[in-house]
Parts: C-alpha cells; structure tokens; sequence
C-alpha cells in the first residue's frame, strides 16, 4: 500500500512541476512530443520548476518554485491547515519566501488542483507584487 501511495504522491509532484514549466515557458515548446532529455530551454536556469532532492534533517518541500517551496498533496481527505503550515515550514527551512500547498483534486486536470496558502503569505504576495508595479 505504502508504495502506491508513495507513486501516487510522485506522480502527482511530477505533474505539477510539469505543468508549471509549461506554463512559465522553462519547457521547449514540443517536450512532450521529444526526448524528455531536451525538455528544458535552459537545464541550468534557476527558475525551474524542479523536484527537490531531500537533504539533511530540515525538509525543504517537494518543489522548488522561486521564490516559493511548494508541498504536494494527493490524498483523500484534505488538511488544509496541516498542508500550509508544513508548506510554509519547509519555506523557512528552503530559504524562499512563500510556502504553498498544491493539492490534487480527485477527479480533475492538474490546472484545476489548489494552491493553497494562509492569508498572510497571500498578504506578503500581493504586498510584493504591488512593490514590483503590478
């Protein structure tokens, strides 16, 4: 059971990050039709999307979305108050700003998962953006 959630989860963070390079433009525009060896436009580009690899006692969440950790959730109930403090946690823990919580939606396309943060780090986002001009 254990390692089927575990591909559950993975699958589920792989899809994400996916999605996200997609739509940032990090993925050359036909990766899904080529090798996934030449998906990137720039491998060594700080603002992939990528899988974090787990180092040291500290978790640093499960995606690497600067200025943003992200924490993947795929699971049948919903924590939401577990997912954004971990999420924010491992923020603290990854050295970015923001925490977030994608959470799968049973049933539904990846766009359509949550990304779920409190209302401060939603606050300390939009404070940003007004600081950027937006």
């Amino acid at each position: 059971m254990a390692n089927r959630n575990k591909a559950k989860g993975t699958g589920w963070e792989t899809s994400v990050a996916d999605y996200l390079n997609e739509q940032l433009g990090q993925y050359r525009e036909f990766w899904k039709d080529s090798d996934r060896a030449v998906r990137w436009k720039d491998p060594t580009d700080g603002d992939n999307v990528r899988r974090n690899v787990q180092e040291g006692a500290a978790d640093i969440g499960d995606l690497g979305v600067r200025p943003f950790t992200g924490e993947c959730k795929a699971e049948k109930s919903y924590d939401l108050a577990s997912y954004v403090r971990q999420a924010e946690a491992e923020a603290k823990n990854a050295g970015q700003l923001f925490g977030v919580a994608y959470v799968k939606r049973p049933r539904a396309k990846t766009e359509d998962g949550y990304a779920v943060t409190s209302i401060r780090t939603h606050a300390a986002i939009v404070k940003a953006l007004r600081a950027a001009g937006y």
